[in-house]
């Protein structure tokens, strides 16, 4: 699964306007995103990274591509998904417990391969997850998202 936005951008070359193209991907269980720049002046670059884009890059793909949201529907008795969630969620696990003691319930928003990333994540720990694509207004951002990591 991959995405594609187009982000306005300017040559650092010959100052012309352009387009910075962002491709985001799942493949082989393996999240990545990759940045394209090229001018007609000659100037140009690629950068490929794994993980989350950054905030800026990622709110680009979601307005153009759409937000996707991961629903727990159940966790096994064995509890294997709770130390996943928690480190998704950035979160204690007791912590992540307690909020999501009601189920089914969202867990995370995002682009479409992260929602499918996530979902291979639950799905391997146990859990029953369901992707739904949002509509309306993007959430406000997690709080942990913000904070600095804990030591």
């Amino acid at each position: 699964m991959r995405v594609v936005a187009s982000l306005p951008s300017t040559c650092a070359a010959c100052q012309a306007r352009g387009a910075l193209e962002v491709v985001q991907a799942l493949t082989r269980a393996r999240l990545t995103w990759t940045e394209r720049f090229a001018c007609a002046c000659g100037h140009g670059f690629e950068a490929k990274n794994v993980g989350l884009p950054t905030p800026g890059v990622r709110e680009a793909l979601m307005a153009q591509t759409g937000r996707v949201r991961v629903v727990l529907a159940a966790v096994p008795a064995s509890g294997k998904a709770w130390p996943v969630l928690a480190k998704v969620l950035d979160a204690p696990e007791g912590e992540v417990r307690r909020a999501l003691a009601s189920l089914p319930t969202p867990v995370w928003e995002g682009t479409g391969p992260e929602a499918a990333f996530m979902r291979q994540a639950l799905e391997r720990s146990g859990a029953t997850v369901q992707l739904e694509p949002v509509k309306g207004p993007p959430p406000v951002s997690r709080p942990s998202a913000s904070r600095a990591r804990r030591r």
